[in-house]
């Protein structure tokens, strides 16, 4: 079990390291998503906001030209038919598409096949709107393909706004995370660090928008489990099978004389009636995983690991209660603590065992959660993100 446990936490040391400087959820200087030598640069925030007015301005003036796909099922390379011919014209109409690559653009395309240009112009077009790049024009990219460039010129204006109400450091260092975008970027002197994918909160327990600062990192942390958690999730699960519970790590914690027990019957039904509460110790099983970054705010939010890694894999990651869940946080530890002397080393230590370390962040960085559905990216074209929260339709467009 430890052997698989170091391999586990090997692989995830490599794969930190190839995510460092990638371009991700927000405007990066010339940055592509793939791995750079060097680390990009982040844009501005404040001139965003009149990029994304001329972008509205541009979609408004496409709109009289835009006509909808006709109704049909996925396409994809080797189709043929009016529809493809339809697919083409619309991806023209947005730049995404751009013809053949080089002399086999000279040659007699039949535009009512699917060929390799236009498969290469819906992956364009898929990675501008945070969908799996395929190159296949499925479900979601139909969806996608059906919202009018009028439609997009409103959620462009409205995250002008948005991105004008943000206001981050020329200089130091920051923490952003974009939340429909599932993003964290470390910002240092106006380069970005680090980028990881992160986990927020599902629509039934949304993660806010807020501005705090990272204060503290706390390795091997324990768990407190939220009173809403408690009494929908664990209290049933230890009710029916208090031996895996216990083995899970999870003890019953009384709010008078804060002393911690094992489960029993009477200790659930003091839970149960608001005279206690459930916490899981720290260490390899703990949900919070080895390392939780304590952001202070007043719906008890902060970042932290997972044992959940597959759900990375997915390109929508919509799953937490609300905090959010980071994909290298010794990673995002090693940045922070660099600065005091920490080397990875010194992390991976801490990060083994039970105990729980608690290390206050010397200067500790701004940290901004966001929620911008649009942007305009370092190459200058308009990037868009589903509303996972539906903000988009209120009235009020800040955050």
């Amino acid at each position: 079990m430890a052997n698989s446990t170091a391999i586990y936490r090997t692989r995830r040391w490599l794969s930190a390291l190839a995510t460092l400087a990638l371009a991700a959820a927000l405007p990066l200087a010339g940055a592509a998503r793939t791995a750079a030598p060097e680390p990009v640069r982040a844009l501005d925030p404040a001139s965003i906001g009149a990029q994304l007015r001329s972008e509205a301005n541009r979609y408004r003036q496409l709109a009289q030209q835009w006509q909808p796909l006709a109704a049909g099922g996925r396409l994809q390379a080797g189709d043929r038919g009016e529809r493809v011919v339809q697919l083409r014209r619309l991806l023209q109409l947005y730049g995404d598409y751009r013809g053949l690559p080089g002399p086999l653009s000279a040659g007699n395309s039949d535009p009512r096949r699917f060929d390799g240009a236009l498969q290469q112009a819906v992956e364009n077009y898929q990675r501008r709107h945070g969908l799996n790049a395929d190159g296949v024009a499925g479900a979601g990219t139909l969806t996608e393909l059906a919202v009018s460039p009028a439609e997009r010129a409103q959620q462009l204006e409205l995250n002008a706004k948005r991105w004008g109400k943000l206001s981050v450091p020329s200089d130091g260092r920051y923490l952003l995370i974009n939340v429909p975008d599932y993003q964290l970027l470390l910002v240092e002197k106006g380069l970005v660090r680090l980028s990881m994918k992160t986990v927020v909160g599902k629509t039934s327990s949304r993660t806010p928008t807020m501005r705090s600062r990272v204060t503290n990192i706390v390795f091997n942390p324990t768990w407190t489990v939220p009173r809403s958690i408690l009494l929908t999730e664990l209290l049933p699960k230890a009710r029916h099978n208090p031996e895996a519970m216990h083995r899970r790590g999870y003890r019953v914690v009384n709010y008078r004389g804060g002393d911690t027990v094992p489960i029993s019957a009477d200790g659930l039904d003091r839970a149960a009636h608001g005279n206690a509460t459930l916490r899981q110790v720290g260490g390899p099983g703990n949900s919070l995983g080895r390392v939780k970054f304590v952001i202070p705010n007043r719906q008890a939010i902060f970042l932290h690991d997972t044992q959940a890694q597959s759900l990375f894999e997915k390109r929508e990651r919509a799953f937490s209660h609300g905090c959010i869940r980071l994909q290298q946080p010794e990673e995002l530890a090693y940045a922070l603590l660099q600065p005091q002397g920490w080397d990875r080393t010194r992390i991976a230590q801490a990060t083994t065992g039970d105990k729980t370390v608690n290390i206050k962040v010397e200067k500790p960085p701004r940290l901004y959660i966001t929620y911008m559905t649009a942007w305009v990216d370092g190459t200058g074209r308009a990037q868009f993100r589903r509303d996972i929260y539906h903000r988009d339709g209120d009235s009020e467009a800040g955050d």
